[in-house]
Formats: structure tokens, sequence, C-alpha cells
């Protein structure tokens, strides 16, 4: 029996453009789009980024931190760097594919958490790619989360594709942690045995293992213990230093990196030495610079993107051929998430109310 976990299925409600470009009318019915759905279409759309059917780029602006006292006067204390990473910033993804483009707007600050707000929010603007005209507009919020939960089940295949009894190991309880936990269980439910859950509170923890009371395996509160028979270790917080040590993992952990400074610099150092480090993008994890592989070079007066091709760092996708020491030996994967994903979700929630339109007129 299918249960709906959180966050499954995604329900979008695009709001489209007429002839006057702020004459904008509701699509009608919601969309909903299944983990099943959003993970198809995660590995579409990577595989086109990868043929260079799809493409894009990334716009960061970050303001000075010290600027905040003075927008939350006397309402709070100021935020805790130790704890979190503000993560403040105005960003744009735009990317293009046969026949569309898209702009994804992302407004960030972990200081929405002490207004009781979620950290970020994403506003989603699909476009006809010959013309450039805007065609609709949607939250991307739901679908970003979701979207980045879907290389969970990815890397899951790909690089421990034979392992039966599978743990899993989930730090963070935030949106992406539990998108992660649903893409597992919605493309390889069958291969796992448990998932550990770690966060910086109990109460986020036992909300998000209520949550999957009813899986088909185990998931519960993970402890530091755990960490030494996990296979893969997914780090899904906004955290400002490493969540673990090295020495914490197994020999033959997989570490998928969806979040910040996260990542412990020995794990990174040996991963670099045996050839099992990869990214999404490189190039678009450079650029963003936030996280922890593209630290462990800045750290050193280094780029990520010039290190790509001497430290044999790999752009991932579904279906590669992998080293072959990735099968046995700990392995790190850093994504960033894409815009030609969120462009891939946008077009096929457009066609889908396209369909639906045309239902409704010719019944």
């Amino acid at each position: 029996m299918r249960h709906d976990y959180p966050g499954d299925p995604v329900s979008v409600s695009p709001r489209y453009f007429r002839t006057d470009p702020w004459d904008i009318q509701s699509c009608g019915t919601p969309i909903s789009l299944s983990s099943r759905d959003i993970g198809v279409l995660v590995r579409e759309a990577l595989l086109s980024f990868r043929n260079g059917n799809t493409y894009g780029n990334k716009s960061v602006l970050t303001p000075d931190p010290l600027e905040l006292p003075s927008l939350i006067a006397d309402q709070a204390q100021p935020w805790p760097t130790s704890i979190e990473r503000l993560n403040w910033k105005l960003s744009t993804l735009v990317a293009v594919n046969e026949t569309y483009g898209a702009v994804k707007i992302v407004g960030s600050n972990a200081y929405n958490r002490c207004l009781q707000r979620p950290r970020s929010q994403s506003t989603l603007l699909l476009l006809d790619k010959l013309s450039m005209r805007p065609l609709c507009v949607m939250d991307g919020t739901a679908i970003s989360a979701a979207r980045t939960g879907a290389y969970a089940s990815i890397i899951a295949q790909a690089y421990r594709t034979d392992v039966d009894g599978l743990r899993v190991f989930v730090f963070g309880s935030g949106a992406v942690a539990a998108r992660a936990i649903t893409d597992l269980l919605a493309h390889c439910a069958e291969r796992i045995e448990r998932i550990h859950i770690k966060a910086l509170t109990r109460t986020s923890v036992a909300r998000l293992v209520t949550a999957f009371a009813d899986a088909p395996c185990q998931v519960g509160e993970g402890k530091f213990d755990d960490l030494a028979g996990a296979h893969l270790i997914i780090t899904a917080t906004n955290a400002a230093t490493p969540l673990f040590q090295a020495d914490h993992l197994a020999g033959d952990a997989v570490v998928l990196h969806l979040g910040g400074d996260e990542t412990p610099v020995e794990l990174i150092s040996e991963t670099l030495a045996l050839g099992t480090v990869a990214c999404d993008d490189v190039a678009s994890v450079a650029s963003r610079g936030s996280q922890s592989l593209a630290l462990y070079f800045s750290r050193q007066g280094l780029c990520l993107a010039q290190e790509k091709a001497g430290r044999g760092i790999f752009n991932f996708y579904p279906g590669m051929r992998l080293p072959a020491q990735a099968a046995t030996s700990r392995c790190l994967i850093t994504c960033v998430g894409l815009a030609a994903l969120d462009l891939q979700l946008a077009a096929h929630v457009h066609e889908r109310c396209e369909e639906a339109k045309r239902a409704a007129r010719f019944p």
C-alpha cells in the first residue's frame, strides 16, 4: 500500500501570462508531481545537461552580514554564526533547453527561522525559448527541495547498486532532508534496511521519524556510532562547520554533500587522493564557492575549477561508468543543484497544464 510521505506529491499551481504580460490567470487544477515523476525528470535533466542540450548559469548577490543588525533592530539577538551559516543571498539561476528557458529567483536568509519562516523561497518563471516571452510563473520552493532530494536515489543506484540492506544516515531535518528520504523510498525502498536521521534538535528529528512511521524500512534517530555502518551519508543542512569526523565513517562510505560547509578536510583529502570526488557540475560548485569542496581549495588560495583535471574530479551523471575504486572506497559527491533541473520540472508542469486545457476544450 502506497503512503504519502513528507512533500510527496509536490503540488504546483502555475499562473499564466495572457496578452498583457501582467494579466495573469491560474492554470486551474494544480499539477501533482510524485517523487517517482520528479526522479525521472531529474535524471532526464542531468543527461540533457551532460549532452549540452540544456545549459545555464547562476548569479549570487550576498549582502554584507554587518547590515543585518540595522534591519532587525530590537526584534531579536544577532544570528549565532557558530551554529548555522547566515546564507543571506539573492540568487538567480537561468537555463535553456531545446524548447524553453527558465529563470529561478531564490531569496535566502537563515534569520528567517527566527521569524518562523522558511529559510529560503523560490520563484520559477518559464519562457518560450524562441521569443523569450514569459509563459507562466510558479512557486519553485517545493520544486527546488524535491529536485535536490532526487540526487539521493541517483547516487544510491550509481555508487552502491549491488548493496542490499542499504543503511543511510541523513544529517538534517528540513525540506531537502525530508525530500531525500522520500526520494529513496520512491526509487529503491526494497533495498533499504534502515535510515538514520540526525539534526540540531531531537524534536525536529522526532517529527521527521513520525512522518515516516509507515515506511517499509526502519527510520529512526541517528547517533554517531551509526555512521560506521552506513553505506550512504547525506548532508542536507546549512551547517557552518563539519558534521562528523572522517574516522567515523566506514571504509566504503559514500557521502552525498547537499548543504553548506559540512564535510571534514580529512575526508576531502582522502577522496581526492583516491580519485573518487565528483560533482553534479564542478564549474557550478566552484562558482557558488560556499560548500566544503570549493572551500577546501579556496582556503589554500586555489580554485576548484582549475584543479578539476589534475585532481581527477569529475561530473557524474545517471548511468555513467564510475572509476573502479569507487566501488570499494570512500567517495564524495557534492551537488549544488542545477538550473537545468528546475527548467525540466517547470516545463513538465507547463505541458501538463496545456494537456489539461486541451482535454477541457475537447472532452
